[in-house]
């Protein structure tokens, strides 16, 4: 009878394991290349919001400032160079960062589930 259920149990991580994508399977340059040019794409459509944000917060009631002087361009997206330049190499390493962790801690843990240490698998019967 504990074969059986050993079986089953083998059975579905086979079947769990073919569902999931893993790290070595992903096309890393198609991930970065898109990937990036959406996430740029985004930061520049919300650059605007977050510098009015951040200009919101600082701003007292003693020291209003007005943004007449200059352009829309000028005000709002000062900075995004620098933003866009120094998020797209953050994003890539922190995706590579999940997406490693993310694989290792799964393999280990079917490797600790389905092969229990011996102390473990006497608690089991």
């Amino acid at each position: 009878m504990s074969s059986l259920s050993s079986q089953n149990q083998q059975r579905a991580h086979d079947t769990a394991r073919s569902n999931e994508t893993t790290w070595s399977d992903i096309d890393k340059s198609r991930l970065y290349g898109i990937g990036s040019i959406m996430y740029s794409a985004l930061t520049v459509a919300l650059h605007p919001l977050t510098v009015a944000k951040i200009r919101r917060q600082v701003t007292t009631n003693n020291n209003q400032t007005t943004f007449n002087s200059g352009s829309f361009f000028q005000n709002y997206f000062r900075g995004l160079s620098v933003v866009v330049s120094l998020a797209i190499p953050a994003r890539i390493i922190y995706i590579s960062t999940l997406e490693f962790t993310r694989e290792l801690i799964d393999t280990n843990t079917r490797h600790f589930i389905f092969n229990p240490p011996p102390v473990m698998a006497a608690y089991e019967n």
